[in-house]
């Protein structure tokens, strides 16, 4: 499933990478940058993530989160 927004982050090589392609106007080198350096990172960027300990709902918090954080199960 796809994101609203994806972040991801240039490094300063590939930064100075893009440049070049853009002032050579090098479109073989324009489609290999996509490929092998923006195709990976959003890739990455795509994949799920761990959810910090207050997203997690309380009724499906991991028992040794919830031990952690001191909650105490209701007895029925």
């Amino acid at each position: 499933m796809l994101k609203e927004n994806t972040v991801i982050t240039l490094h300063p090589e590939d930064m100075v990478q893009l440049h070049a392609i853009l002032l050579d106007e090098d479109r073989d080198a324009a489609l290999d940058f996509l490929a092998n350096v923006i195709k990976k990172k959003v890739d990455a960027a795509s994949k799920p993530h761990c959810r910090p300990v207050f997203e997690l709902e309380r009724g499906k918090t991991p028992e040794f989160i919830a031990n952690r954080l001191g909650y105490k199960e209701t007895e029925k």
